[in-house]
Parts: C-alpha cells; structure tokens; sequence
C-alpha cells in the first residue's frame, strides 16, 4: 500500500505506462501504413491515399499536393507516379504561361477510388468512436491532436 492508504500509482508508474501506450500507438500506424487503406478493391498506400484527399477539391502542384498531404515533396512525387501509372491522377503542363508549371488533379476513376476510401475511413473513424467511453470521448481528440504536433516537431 502506498504512502496515505491509497493505490495511486506513482507519477513514475504514469509516465512509463503513457510511453508503453505511446509506443503500442507509434507500432500500430507503422502497421497500418504497411497494410495500406483497406475498404474496397482497390489497394493504396497511406500516401496515396493522403495524396489523393489532398487533391481532392482542386488540381494542385506537386509542392501544393505535399503541403495539403503533409508528406515530403518526394513521398508525394513517388505517390503521383504510381497513381498516375493506375489511372487515378493526370499531370497537365500549363500551356499559357510558365510550361516547367504542371499541375495534378484526380482522373473519374481516381475520384471514384477517393470516394470509396474515404466512406470505408470514415465508418472505420465511427466505429472507433463508438468504442470509446464517453470519458475517453472527452479527452482523446485533444490528447491525440497534443501528441500529434508534438511528433510533428521531433
């Protein structure tokens, strides 16, 4: 029994349970990015999937589609390329003014692809929800959103 009767756990014990959590969080995205987004026939990568959301309101610049994607400019190159290669994106050169400027936007199969992906993430977002206590519900979007920007600058 600790100190004053009560079983609190130690500030110790908190902080190495939250970086064990932390940890089983970072593995789980590491697998899901590997598995790619499920939901439909169509495989994509997390990339191309982010990509593709990215695109999906107006063509962009490469630089623009990364920027929107929050990936590097290189993920968003290779990711371009194989969509492209399926189909799913077309480059257009900008004929009238600065022709080195081209631009990608999402093909109708593309967009049917997108769309597909997005219901199957989203329900999967719902049910994830759905899952949570309704204290949990009141702290994790804050709690996820605190680690994520602080990922974001290690």
């Amino acid at each position: 029994m600790r100190a004053g009767g009560g079983t609190q756990p130690t500030r110790s014990e908190v902080h190495e349970r939250f970086g064990g959590a932390l940890e089983e969080l970072f593995r789980a995205v590491l697998r899901a990015s590997g598995r790619g987004v499920p939901g439909g026939e169509t495989e994509l990568t997390l990339s191309q999937y982010f990509v593709m959301d990215a695109m999906a309101d107006a063509a962009l610049t490469v630089s623009q589609v990364a920027h929107a994607a929050r990936v590097a400019v290189p993920t968003a190159t290779r990711s371009l390329r194989a969509l492209e290669n399926r189909g799913f994106v077309d480059r257009e050169r900008n004929e009238s003014k600065d022709r080195r400027l081209v631009t990608v936007a999402l093909t109708a199969s593309g967009r049917a692809v997108l769309d597909e992906k997005r219901r199957w993430v989203h329900q999967r977002q719902r049910e994830i929800f759905e899952a949570l206590t309704p204290e949990e519900r009141k702290t994790v979007t804050g709690a996820l959103a605190a680690i994520a920007h602080t990922i974001d600058e290690l």
